[in-house]
């Protein structure tokens, strides 16, 4: 198909940003900057419009004195964002002034694309847009365009959303400092790299995302509170260094641990008791397909799942004391008050050294290395003070990194987990 010409006369009549489409349809160019010369369909079904500043006079950058004189004019090529599955190609007439008063010559602003650009800021704001919701390789696939552009589009866009809240692009500066921390890591790629993430719990926000886990490390993330003292409390799970990161940097704090981390540690330790009694007869086959009923909440389940694991634990009274421990420290979570809370949990203690298999013993030592910290957690009620926000953020961490098949560019997904919506 040979090149049409689909300039509407009246259209062109004034300077306008409007151009019709072959079938006659007026479609806004919605650039008010600019007026459109002659517009053509080219054989590949890309969309050529010629178009030229509306001002006929400039402000020399030099003595600032306001010329007319045009010296001359140079055809470029700019991109613009897609007309449905059309591209669009913007061929700006860009003039060069010449000032009487200094006598230099200079070229006119580009507002539509900025300066040594090729390409509209609008289409670079789509472009950082999609990069948000999308791996960046998708992203320059399917534009056609090189990854480190979109990466730099990304950025572009990123960074007037950061400022808002305090944030930066970059990592080295300051953030802001909230009441209320959460702190917790995720496997980048496990066994190898793993990231710490810094959110704000009050304001259901993340703050940061840092390279690496180790004391050291976090210790640099925490050091650029603006305003360590105003911390109250960090909720985490029951991990060292982030432990002794959080008392170096944060005295004041009041570290809670995540009674969810807590919870599922016991329920580790009654997974190991299931699997032992797996591993013989008659646990081997009476136990296949139903270890979920003593894993699971038993609000959770429903009257015959109930049935099925009263039967077996009858059957395997090892594992019915070690899921009734498991149950009443969670009964414990529900009712416990401030005042009740550290009776409880030598009640507590005392029933696992008593009546608990010898798994359920052994998972004692870590809650009493972290006993404050559990009892903590009832000192902030009714708000409840969990990690539940920082996990969330991590789960969604985690599904993004399998939608672009892992990430060797940290500094992206870094970003992306940034500019997510809570």
């Amino acid at each position: 198909m040979s090149s049409q010409n689909i300039t509407a006369a009246p259209v062109l009549q004034e300077p306008s940003s409007v151009w019709t489409s072959r079938e006659g349809i007026v479609v806004p160019l919605d650039l008010p900057e600019l007026r459109i010369v002659r517009q053509e369909v080219q054989e590949d079904g890309s969309i050529e419009v010629e178009v030229i500043g509306i001002n006929e006079r400039a402000c020399c950058p030099y003595c600032a004195r306001i010329c007319t004189k045009v010296h001359d004019t140079r055809l470029r090529r700019k991109r613009d964002r897609s007309l449905r599955d059309h591209a669009v190609v913007l061929l700006l007439h860009k003039r060069r002034f010449k000032c009487f008063g200094c006598r230099r010559s200079f070229t006119e602003p580009d507002q539509t694309c900025g300066r040594y650009r090729r390409t509209t800021v609008r289409l670079r704001q789509q472009i950082g847009q999609q990069a948000i919701s999308q791996p960046i390789a998708h992203v320059a696939k399917a534009l056609e365009v090189g990854p480190r552009f979109v990466q730099a589009c990304l950025e572009m866009v990123a960074e007037p959303e950061l400022a808002e809240r305090g944030l930066s692009v970059q990592e080295s500066e300051s953030l802001p400092t909230p009441r209320y921390l959460g702190i917790d890591e995720y496997a980048g790629r496990k066994g190898h790299r793993y990231d710490t993430i810094l959110c704000d719990l009050e304001g259901r926000k993340v703050l940061e995302v840092s390279a690496g886990r180790k004391k050291e490390e976090v210790v640099s993330l925490l050091e650029r509170l603006d305003k360590c003292e105003e911390v109250e409390a960090v909720s985490m799970d029951m991990s060292s260094p982030f432990r002794e990161a959080v008392q170096l940097c944060l005295p004041q704090a009041r570290i809670v641990a995540d009674h969810f981390h807590v919870i599922q540690h016991v329920g580790k330790a009654l997974g190991k008791v299931i699997g032992r009694c797996a591993k013989k007869e008659p646990g081997k086959q009476a136990l296949e397909g139903h270890r979920h009923l003593f894993l699971r909440n038993q609000e959770n389940l429903s009257a015959s799942e109930e049935e099925s694991r009263a039967t077996l634990a009858a059957r395997f009274p090892e594992i019915a004391a070690a899921w009734q421990l498991k149950e009443a420290l969670r009964s414990c979570y529900a009712t416990a008050s401030a005042t009740t809370a550290s009776a409880g949990l030598d009640e507590w203690i005392t029933s696992v050294k008593a009546d608990g298999p010898a798994e359920m013993r052994k998972a004692l030592s870590a809650l009493r290395n972290w006993r404050r910290e559990i009892l903590a957690f009832f000192d902030f009620l009714p708000t409840r003070l969990s990690n539940g926000f920082v996990e969330g953020k991590n789960n969604r961490t985690k599904a993004l990194m399998r939608q672009g098949y892992g990430y060797r560019n940290r500094q992206h997904l870094r970003l992306r987990i940034l500019l997510q919506v809570a």
